[in-house]
């Protein structure tokens, strides 16, 4: 058998390769058919911690008594919280606060008196109860420590607890999605494949917090504290394949 010169051979070698390039383009991907669904996932989870927020204040026409005052109630409230069961990292020091005042209740009524005539020396403490069975005690160790304002409780769920929700509901959004997808796909006479991406974002829902003016207020909320439900809510994007 003659032999092919190797002069010969490779040009048509180059040129074989090349036209098989040309016609076969394996350059050049099929274009994936994929289709787009977006779906919610919700879970209901019942709050585990409640925040409060008090204001404790002291009037004295002497500044420094009246922060003397002021730290004795606190330390006061303190202490009979921790015999509660609150622990010292859950009592938080929020804010202090020193002004000029009126020592009566004229300040409700007009005219005003015509200049203050007290000091008044205030802290205000932001104290977190993980145990609802606590609450009412809670409200009534403020209430008879000089308590002027209050705001709460602020319910909300634990870091742990919150995220055991979001993989709930994260996994219910997942399967709507699946579900929604197959459908669309069904209508067209196709199938869904697997997921492409996913995409995803939060919404959670929130109570409204009790406010109460005075302690007088308060004492007709204290039994008010139901923890309800929070709805945590994940909404996702997924691409799937198209068959």
């Amino acid at each position: 058998m003659r032999k092919i010169p190797t002069n010969i051979l490779w040009p048509v070698v180059v040129l074989l390769i090349a036209f098989g390039a040309f016609f076969l383009k394996p350059w050049q991907t099929t274009q994936q058919e994929t289709i787009s669904v977006t779906a919610e996932g919700k879970v209901d989870t019942t709050p585990n911690i409640g925040k409060i927020t008090a204001t404790i204040e002291s009037k004295n026409p002497n500044i420094d008594q009246a922060r003397t005052e002021n730290e004795k109630k606190i330390r006061a409230v303190v202490t009979k919280l921790q015999e509660l069961g609150i622990e010292e990292k859950d009592i938080k020091t929020q804010n202090l606060s020193a002004d000029q005042g009126y020592s009566g209740v004229e300040t409700m009524m007009y005219p005003a008196p015509p200049k203050p005539d007290t000091n008044v020396f205030s802290t205000t403490l932001t104290i977190t109860i993980r145990e609802f069975k606590l609450a009412d005690q809670v409200l009534v160790t403020l209430t008879q420590n000089g308590l002027t304002n209050l705001y709460g409780p602020e319910l909300t769920v634990s870091d742990e607890k919150l995220e055991e929700a979001k993989s709930a509901a994260r996994q219910n959004a997942i399967e709507n999605a699946k579900k929604k997808a197959s459908e669309l796909a069904n209508a067209s006479d196709r199938k869904v494949g697997k997921v492409v991406k996913i995409s995803e974002g939060t919404d959670y829902g929130y109570p409204i917090a009790m406010m109460a003016r005075d302690s007088a207020e308060l004492s007709q909320k204290a039994s008010a504290i139901q923890p309800g439900q929070n709805q945590i809510t994940t909404s996702v994007s997924v691409d799937f394949q198209l068959k």
